[in-house]
């Protein structure tokens, strides 16, 4: 009889007993892995890679922020040290917008590594990030370094699967499971007990690991510039999400076991999915989102910014555009030669050049966004089968460190240049009246520095939708599976 066809008291009364089997069982387990001296070791060694990782990580963050830091403070005093000279001179003199390291990123660099640090402020161009640390560090730093994320996408998972492969498979090798069974032991509560156990063997392992890295945040973090409040909410949601997924991987190691043979069976299966999801589904996954959502290469991708501005005038005064300009000008003023305006023309034209280019650059640099998220869409799409593939930009999205996070520092940055070529070009038209005209060192220290202040976590949410999705999603995948598996449990 099941429990729906109980009465309500008898229900109430067998509910303890129920909870009495799951938690002996997960006492049983606990016990088994203390005892496991093999187990103990592994559990040690993650736990300091991970803190080995997570050290490395806060120290290469500090440094970094240090030399950003120094960088930016540097390109300030010569911006601000330039002697009297034209202001759209000075304008093409430039300066760099320095991305500030998230503090997270000591936990998951992402594609920091990959897709620069600072941008080249300069009139009239709108320019990609520079100064890629993957690049200036050899063919090693190329390939990835050793990161928590890391090891807890790859090592972590594993170390669960080792873990949970024997808890049915080797107790009905050892006969252990036909006597539970046969005496009156429910499967879902063996699965209940041995899922309770896996679970906070995962909290075991991940603990450490996040208590130290609340720690350093505390200490990285810059209250003025960033919220601790919201890293530490940051923190919080990806310690949550790695739960999730590790959560996935002992339900998935529960239902095998109940399903094989022997340990030996299970085990085999559950290291090809491991293998699978970690080094076989990010690559093919990738491939398939560049060939269904192909992005342009920076030549082709210049090659059509320069097709849309050659339909402006630049600095090309027989350009058709810009007579169109001249003759717009004059009858806005009233007057008939440009001697006559009671503003610079000049002036006019730059701002009129630039207000063009923000057009063709916002066109295009959209574009190519847009054309990243459907590459970041496609490969989430199968989380909920391989979740690495979900777990990658969760995770990367809440340490500020992906795509989008890059897109609002970059987007930060243009809207500072264009908040110099208004400057410079405002002060042309009221003030040049010939081509000897001099701005001081007065107009480069109002021009105030670039600052940038990383969003909120809400940010971070909203771009990670697919790939919460997708940890949800395997998570209740592995469950449904687990729970199939054990129901259909049979002593040998």
């Amino acid at each position: 009889m099941s429990d729906l066809a109980l009465s309500p008291a008898a229900a109430s009364a067998r509910a303890p007993g129920r909870f009495k089997v799951i938690r002996a069982v997960a006492a049983k387990e606990w016990l088994e892995m203390r005892r496991d001296r093999r187990l103990v070791a592994l559990f040690a060694f993650a736990a300091l890679l991970m803190l080995a990782a997570l050290g490395f990580g806060a120290a290469e963050n500090a440094r970094l922020s240090r030399e950003r830091a120094a960088a930016a403070e540097a390109d300030r005093e010569l911006w601000t040290s330039q002697g009297a000279k034209n202001p759209h001179a000075a304008a093409h003199f430039g300066q760099y917008a320095f991305k500030p390291e998230s503090p997270l990123a000591l936990a998951d660099p992402g594609v920091d590594p990959y897709v620069g640090t600072a941008v080249w402020l300069e009139a009239h161009k709108q320019n990609e990030a520079q100064f890629r640390p993957a690049r200036d560090g050899g063919t090693a730093a190329r390939l990835g370094g050793l990161s928590l994320a890391f090891i807890l996408q790859v090592i972590a998972p594993l170390v669960v699967l080792l873990t949970g492969f024997a808890s049915f498979a080797g107790e009905r090798e050892s006969g252990a499971l036909k006597q539970l069974l046969s005496l009156g032991a429910r499967p879902g509560d063996l699965l209940a007990g041995k899922a309770l156990a896996l679970f906070g063997a995962a909290a075991a392992l991940l603990a450490p690991a996040f208590i130290c890295a609340f720690v350093a945040v505390a200490l990285l973090a810059d209250p003025s510039k960033l919220s601790l409040a919201d890293q530490f909410l940051r923190l919080a949601v990806l310690t949550l999400g790695y739960g999730v997924y590790l959560a996935g991987f002992a339900f998935l190691a529960l239902g095998v076991s109940a399903l094989a043979r022997d340990s030996r069976a299970a085990l085999v299966a559950l290291l090809a999915f491991w293998l699978v999801n970690a080094f076989v589904a990010p690559r093919l996954s990738a491939d398939l989102a560049r060939a269904l959502a192909p992005t342009p290469s920076a030549q082709e991708f210049r090659a059509a910014i320069a097709r849309d501005k050659a339909k402006t005038f630049g600095h090309d005064e027989t350009h058709p555009a810009f007579v169109a300009f001249r003759d717009e000008t004059l009858k806005k003023y009233g007057v008939s030669r440009v001697e006559d305006l009671p503003v610079s023309f000049r002036g006019l034209t730059l701002r009129r050049d630039d207000e063009n280019g923000y057009a063709i650059y916002d066109k295009h640099f959209g574009a190519l966004q847009a054309a990243f998220d459907r590459q970041d869409a496609l490969r989430t799409a199968a989380g909920f089968v391989f979740p690495l593939l979900a777990m990658q930009p969760f995770s990367m999205a809440l340490a500020g460190a992906d795509s989008r996070a890059q897109f609002d520092f970059a987007t930060a940055a243009e809207a500072h240049r264009r908040l110099i070529q208004n400057e410079v070009s405002d002060n042309i038209i009221h003030f040049q009246r010939d081509e000897s005209y001099v701005a001081g060192p007065e107009l480069w220290r109002r021009i105030a520095a670039f600052s940038y202040s990383s969003p909120k976590a809400g940010f971070a949410l909203a771009g990670a939708r697919e790939a919460i999705a997708g940890l949800l999603g395997w998570l209740a995948l592995t469950a449904v599976f687990a729970r199939v598996a054990v129901r259909r449990l049979r002593p040998l």
